[in-house]
């Protein structure tokens, strides 16, 4: 079994942010020196660093990420190249259908259940101005994931659309996760691997940090 890590770390007073969103702050509760063993407390927000996206994010009522099935979290998945695309562009329904149907020529049968990982290049961006130029994904595209039966997306950007969000507003409310801010996707493009991205079950969460990997069965 191999394991591809795809998660940036939490670091704390030191993490890119979306903005508006205050940085994660570590202190110490405990120590070994006074009390035998050393503990911290983490304050941070639930969109923090490499992380899931419930529908309760953008959907009032929605569904929350201790409600979301397991099933949704892991599952298999791939990834498609987008690094190609211009600051700030959308990617169309008609470049995921091309490389969707080349994975396909390849045996890789994206479809129904699947999570679907699009590689932009914007990681390595991460904490710079540029970061925030990200392409996102058109209204149509997310309509073409949707008849796929994608369960999951995930970007290596602060996030797959910009406003007025045309991922999170069509792919949450069909209970569709969105993964934001994954790392090492340049490792995995192209390839077939489980996809593990699991929650913290935090009660009535509009998202959770996670630790996502890529795990190949050889």
């Amino acid at each position: 079994m191999r394991i591809v890590d795809l998660t940036r770390p939490i670091k704390s007073l030191n993490t890119p942010m979306f903005p508006g969103y205050p940085q994660p702050l570590r202190t110490v509760l405990t120590t070994i020196e006074e009390h035998g063993y050393r503990s911290h407390v983490w304050t941070l927000v639930e969109h923090t660093s490499t992380h899931v996206d419930a529908p309760a994010h953008f959907v009032s009522g929605g569904t929350t990420i201790d409600e979301m099935p397991l099933e949704t979290f892991v599952g298999w998945g791939t990834a498609i190249d987008m690094s190609f695309k211009e600051p700030e562009s959308l990617i169309t329904r008609r470049e995921l259908e091309e490389r969707i149907e080349e994975l396909r020529r390849r045996g890789i049968d994206v479809g129904e259940g699947w999570v679907l990982i699009i590689h932009t290049g914007y990681g390595d961006k991460a904490g710079t101005p540029e970061w925030f130029r990200h392409p996102g994904l058109s209204e149509d595209a997310c309509r073409y994931l949707l008849e796929l039966g994608i369960k999951a997306v995930g970007v290596d950007a602060p996030s797959p659309d910009r406003d007025p969000f045309p991922a999170h507003r069509l792919l949450l409310p069909r209970g569709v996760a969105i993964y934001e801010n994954l790392a090492n996707t340049d490792k995995i493009v192209g390839t077939k691997f489980l996809f593990v991205g699991a929650p913290l079950k935090l009660e009535r969460g509009t998202a959770s940090p996670v630790r996502a990997l890529a795990i190949y069965l050889e």
